[in-house]
């Protein structure tokens, strides 16, 4: 099945008095590398809740092609989770589990697939990312660079279509923020996946992003490639890419 169109129209999210999303629209590019940028605090994550139907909006329609997420049945919304990966902004991995237990816990979860089939596909991920020979590791021995990347074979052990990263590069130094943005693209060059980032690593948007979108204060103002972002005249673009944040 090829990766869907992923279109979000006029969000609107509201959280007690704090209106945090004012009708936010804009398109994921089917198999490509698309970031959503912003500020600190812009809703960012919020966006990200609402795009795996974790949260519901407001007002306004999120569409998979012609699947629209509040209309959805139950079995829709489970079989469109299963399309995606998600690598969360700490990895979220469980302690009381090895590190190859951890990989292939969505096998195990979602798929039942055998205990031979899933430590197999889970090795071979760990030593596609450098960490071979790390399957019964425990997870507390993990360096931070290391927990990204156990982290990132998880999300890609269900060979998904759709790839979704909440601030992959936070609180990393600008070695291993590199690392994590090879593993970024390569993971994209060799599924063909859709992937959506949620930034504000204004390096890695600049190389890594075929498509950009920017929150500003509850709204896209941008959308655009890279080149196109650089040259937008806006005032609170050319604030950003500056790095002022205040």
């Amino acid at each position: 099945m090829a990766a869907p169109t992923i279109v979000i129209k006029d969000i609107h999210k509201t959280f007690g008095d704090q209106e945090v999303l004012k009708g936010m629209s804009f398109v994921v590019q089917p198999g490509k590398v698309n970031f959503l940028i912003g500020r600190s605090g812009e809703g960012k994550t919020v966006a990200l809740k609402l795009l795996t139907g974790l949260l519901g909006p407001d007002a306004g329609e999120i569409w998979y092609d012609d699947l629209e997420l509040s209309q959805a049945e139950t079995k829709d919304l489970y079989d469109l989770r299963l399309r995606i990966g998600l690598l969360f902004q700490d990895g979220a991995l469980f302690d009381s589990l090895s590190v190859g237990e951890n990989v292939a816990f969505p096998l195990w979860f979602h798929r039942k697939a055998k205990a031979k089939v899933t430590r197999a596909k889970a090795e071979g991920l760990l030593t596609d990312l450098g960490l071979a020979d790390a399957y019964d590791r425990p997870v507390t021995s993990l360096s931070t660079g290391e927990r990204k990347r156990v982290a990132l074979a998880r999300a890609l052990i269900v060979e998904p279509e759709i790839l979704f990263f909440d601030e992959p590069t936070t609180g990393l130094d600008p070695l291993l923020s590199a690392q994590v943005d090879g593993l970024i693209s390569q993971a994209q060059e060799r599924s063909g996946a859709t992937v959506l980032v949620i930034s504000h690593d204004i390096a890695a948007t600049l190389t890594l992003a075929d498509q950009v979108s920017m929150l500003y204060d509850g709204r896209i103002i941008a959308s655009s490639t890279p080149d196109e972002l650089r040259a937008n005249p806006s005032p609170e673009v050319r604030k950003f890419l500056a790095g002022a944040t205040d």
